[in-house]
C-alpha cells in the first residue's frame, strides 16, 4: 500500500500542475505534494524529503541537465516516477526505456486517478527488493534492511548474485573470508553470519526468501524485484540504473561485472 508518500510535481505549465497538486492532495495515500517549476529545485528538496512518488512534465526533459529522474531513484530506489504528456501518444513511445509509467494526461480527473490506480497496483507487487547496481541495498515493503554483521549482508549479495543457485559453505569462506584458511574457525564465522542473516531477515519481515541447508544455503528469488535480474530479463535499460557498477563493495562481484559489460557492449553496437 502507498501509506504516507511524499508527492513532487515538476512541471513548467503552472495550471497543470496546481491542478495535479490539489488533485493529488485529495488522496488519502499522499501525505504532502509540493510543486516545482524547476529540476534542480526538486531535487534539493528531495534530498532532504523521502519522495515516494513523482510526476515529471515531459517539457522539464528540455533543461533537466542532470537528469532528475535517476538523481530520484539513487536516493530512493522505491520512488515511483511516472511522466505526464499533453501531446501524442507517439512522443510517449519513445520515452519506453524511461520512468515506471509514461502517461498520456488530458487533465481531467479520470485520467489522472487511472494514473494513480496504476501506481498502488505496481506498488502492491513484490514487496522485497534488491538493489544490486553501484552499492548493494536490500529493501522490505519499501524499508530499507540494516544488518549488524557485514558478513551476514554480503552473504546475501553473493546468494542473490547466485539468481537462486546453491552457495557452498566452501564458495561463501572463499568469497566472504578470502585470506582465511577452510578450518573450523572460518566454518564459525560462516554460520555466525549465517544466524545473524536469518535475525535481519526475520526482524523485517523476509526470513522465507533465505533457505539453508547443511553446508549450503541460497534465496528464493520468486518474491524479490532486483535490478540486475531485470536487467538480463530484458536485455534492456528500462527501469534500470545500470552504469558500470555492481556491488562495487565486493571483490567477487567483478566476475558477474564483466557479463554485464559484455551485455551492455552489445545493446550498445
Amino acid at each position: 500500500m502507498l501509506e504516507a508518500m511524499k508527492a513532487i510535481v515538476v512541471c513548467d505549465d503552472g495550471v497543470s500542475r496546481r491542478f495535479l497538486r490539489r488533485l493529488f492532495m485529495n488522496l488519502k495515500e499522499i501525505e504532502s505534494v509540493i510543486e516545482f517549476d524547476n529540476p534542480a529545485h526538486a531535487l534539493a528538496y528531495a534530498r532532504n524529503n523521502p519522495v515516494a512518488f513523482a510526476v515529471l512534465g515531459m517539457k522539464i526533459l528540455e533543461v533537466d541537465q542532470f537528469n532528475l529522474e535517476r538523481e530520484l531513484k539513487e536516493l530512493y530506489p522505491s520512488v515511483i516516477v511516472v511522466y505526464i504528456n499533453p501531446a501524442s501518444y507517439q512522443v510517449l513511445e519513445t520515452m519506453q526505456n524511461r520512468s515506471d509509467y509514461c502517461f498520456m494526461v488530458s487533465f481531467d480527473q479520470a485520467d489522472v486517478l487511472n494514473l494513480v490506480r496504476k501506481t498502488r497496483k505496481m506498488s502492491e507487487g513484490k514487496a522485497i527488493r534488491a538493489v544490486m547496481f553501484g552499492r548493494f541495498q536490500f529493501f522490505v515493503r519499501g524499508q530499507l534492511v540494516y544488518f549488524t554483521n557485514a558478513k551476514a549482508k554480503e552473504l546475501l549479495a553473493l546468494c542473490l548474485d547466485h539468481r537462486g543457485g546453491e552457495v557452498s559453505m566452501e564458495e561463501a569462506v572463499d568469497k566472504l573470508w578470502p585470506n582465511r584458511v577452510y578450518d573450523d574457525k572460518v566454518k564459525k564465522l560462516y554460520r555466525k553470519a549465517v544466524t545473524s542473516l536469518q535475525s535481519a531477515l526475520r526482524e523485517a519481515g523476509a526470513e522465507e526468501i533465505f533457505i539453508t541447508r547443511r553446508g549450503a544455503c541460497y534465496v528464493n528469488i520468486d518474491e524479490i524485484d532486483c535490478d540486475y535480474y531485470r536487467f538480463l530479463e530484458n536485455r534492456n535499460r528500462k527501469n534500470c540504473l545500470y552504469d558500470g557498477s555492481y556491488l562495487f563493495d565486493y571483490e567477487w562481484g567483478e566476475e558477474t561485472l564483466a557479463l554485464l559489460e559484455r551485455i551492455d557492449a552489445d545493446l550498445q553496437a
